[in-house]
């Protein structure tokens, strides 16, 4: 095809994006509407699921050393737990340490302790491991228990499975409105496209009856749907970027409930909510023209 037709089809294209005023600002509403209410869900979504990152992120695993254990006993667990998988930092703490902190935990008390010295520490030298996810606290806490040097290992098993729990029916909610809201919002902009293209459906025929090609024809409406979709996008985006933004100022106000809440900066909400945005809006702008131009070529 000559770059002549191309630039044609385009200037066409373009030319009924602005010649009918009035689809077009519908088509353009409807596809706003449907990806704001979707954006405002999304970035929702992916707040509570960086939450749940960060609750899964604070699961630890203790390990207690036996008594006696030397210099070299230690740095050799601390290399093997360092090998393994899912490990995001691993703290030591001596038994001199967990007394001086014990004394300084009982304050005014802490006379109580002047029992306790170096020779006669009840206290093990202790290594605080910190897990990335809580499916890998079930193989560490198995490897800590095989390890020569190692007395107990602790960890809650019950916050484990429970922080496991919400990660998970947290994410398929939200995957689940995600793609719910996506489908609705395809349904939207598809039906109200179609109504574009039926109120010029005799134009179609005409162009049709004098010779014109289906591509011919359908580019202009193809270019005109991926335009409004485009338009219909940006606008949406830039709404849900001002209630975000409108949000983050009421969270970052101390006086705010919002306050308790680590709300993620403006930019990382955006970036995977525009992507969305001109995914759908681009695609199905130009698909859902293509389909319903299709039954008006032929005759």
């Amino acid at each position: 095809m000559k770059f002549r037709t191309w630039k044609n089809m385009i200037r066409e294209g373009m030319r009924n994006v602005v010649r009918n005023r009035v689809m077009t600002l519908a088509s353009i509403g409807a596809i706003m509407a449907a990806l704001f209410v979707l954006g405002i869900i999304m970035a929702t979504i992916i707040n509570l699921d960086n939450i749940v990152a960060g609750l899964e992120s604070k699961v630890e695993v203790t390990v207690y050393l036996k008594k006696g254990v030397t210099q070299g006993d230690i740095n050799a667990v601390r290399d093997k737990i360092n090998s393994w998988e899912g490990i995001i930092g691993v703290d030591f703490i001596s038994k001199e340490e967990a007394l001086e902190n014990w004394r300084k935990e009982m304050g005014s008390k802490s006379y109580l302790l002047d029992g306790y010295n170096e020779e006669n520490n009840p206290l093990p030298d202790t290594f605080f491991i910190r897990v990335e996810k809580p499916e890998y606290v079930e193989n560490i806490v198995n490897n800590a228990q095989k390890l020569d040097a190692v007395d107990q290992v602790r960890y809650s098993a019950d916050v484990v499975r429970a922080i496991t729990s919400i990660a998970g029916t947290t994410r398929l909610i939200g995957l689940s409105i995600v793609l719910l809201l996506s489908i609705m919002s395809i349904i939207i902009i598809n039906n109200t496209i179609k109504l574009t293209v039926y109120s010029r459906r005799r134009e179609i025929n005409i162009m049709k009856y004098i010779g014109a090609t289906d591509w011919y024809i359908r580019w202009p409406f193809v270019i005109e749907g991926m335009v409004l979709g485009l338009f219909g996008a940006g606008l949406a985006g830039g709404a849900v970027a001002g209630a975000y933004a409108l949000l983050l100022g009421k969270a970052n106000d101390m006086g705010s409930i919002l306050s308790i809440f680590g709300l993620l900066p403006l930019k990382d909400i955006m970036y995977p909510v525009l992507l969305v945005f001109v995914l759908i809006g681009c695609l199905i702008g130009v698909t859902a023209s293509m389909l319903s131009i299709r039954k008006h070529l032929k005759v």
